[in-house]
């Protein structure tokens, strides 16, 4: 027998067996943690819910989309917001013809008469055969027509000189039945040519399109407005509407869209005697009462436009364009 010999060590039990851990507690009910399991819970019922709202939606979308909106909605016409600009308030606006504009006479010839007719200046922008009455290097670089005989840095100066406060008629060439890359270029070469000739001399400009606006097209037209507001952004932009357009009742929707983006409308009645201006004009007074509106008249000889004018002033029409 060895002396001194060791005691046998205790024998250690491993960790994972000892007080919670024993195999008769791993998996003991009072040690399960309620909190992650209602957790769990909880993430499982909102991906199920989830799951069922969005069948629901879908369910709701594909009804809108076999559903037809009322003529007189103008829920799918509204664009983004643009800002506005005020048009000048009891407008009097007449006729400056500058088709005959000499480089060495002064253009007090062409504009003298409107000046003193009222408080406002009158320009169409093209002449008959489409080109515009003036030039300059932005309508160069863009390939418009143009009358070399009338720089637009030249009328810019003498309307400054004058203080006269000018509006422009702009006849457009788009048009919805262009395809899609003819109404792109389009709309941005004229923005690009209505910005610079708002920048030096017409700070309100008249919107005409050559071509019918109906209902199912005029989204067209709208993009058009917005993409000029945006580009003029210190004018105030008008569009030109017709009589028959707007006396019908089932356009309400789209002119509504219209007057979302452009400051005002300029309504046309040519050539009407004052009975006729005022039966039309009383037939819209919604209009001229929601929106700011522009009566244009044609001219005629003093006498009869003065009656004219005066069947518009006495049925409420403040501004007015004698072309």
């Amino acid at each position: 027998m060895m002396a001194n010999a060791p005691k046998n060590p205790k024998k250690k039990t491993a960790v994972y067996k000892q007080g919670k851990l024993t195999k008769n507690n791993r998996f003991a009910t009072n040690s399960i943690n309620w909190t992650i399991v209602i957790v769990c819970c909880s993430i499982i019922a909102s991906f199920v819910f989830a799951i069922l709202l969005g069948s629901f939606l879908g369910d709701k979308a594909h009804s809108s989309q076999s559903t037809t909106t009322p003529a007189g909605d103008s829920s799918t016409l509204i664009p983004p917001k643009s800002d506005k600009v005020s048009p000048q308030k009891e407008l009097h606006a007449y006729f400056a013809d500058m088709t005959n504009a000499d480089p060495n006479i002064s253009l007090s010839e062409q504009t003298a008469t409107a000046r003193e007719s009222g408080n406002a200046l009158f320009f169409d922008l093209r002449n008959a055969d489409g080109s515009l009455v003036y030039s300059s290097s932005v309508a160069t670089e863009l390939g418009f027509s143009q009358n070399s005989n009338l720089k637009l840095d030249r009328l810019a100066n003498h309307l400054d000189y004058y203080i006269d406060y000018a509006v422009a008629l702009f006849e457009s060439y788009f048009a919805s039945t262009l395809d899609a890359e003819e109404r792109m270029a389009i709309q941005n070469a004229e923005a690009l040519l209505l910005k610079e000739a708002t920048e030096k001399a017409f700070p309100q400009i008249i919107i005409e399109f050559s071509h019918d606006i109906t209902r199912d097209n005029a989204i067209y037209y709208q993009s058009y407005l917005l993409n000029l507001k945006l580009a003029c952004p210190t004018a105030s932009v008008g569009i030109k509407l017709p009589y028959v357009f707007v006396s019908d009742s089932n356009n309400s929707g789209v002119i509504a869209a219209f007057m979302g983006i452009a400051d005002f409308y300029v309504l046309d009645l040519g050539s009407r005697g004052e009975a006729e201006i005022a039966s039309s004009v009383a037939s819209l007074v919604y209009f001229n009462e929601r929106y700011e509106g522009v009566i244009m008249l044609d001219s005629s000889d003093a006498e009869s436009l003065a009656k004219r004018i005066d069947a518009l002033l006495t049925n409420g029409v403040k501004n007015y364009v004698i072309k």
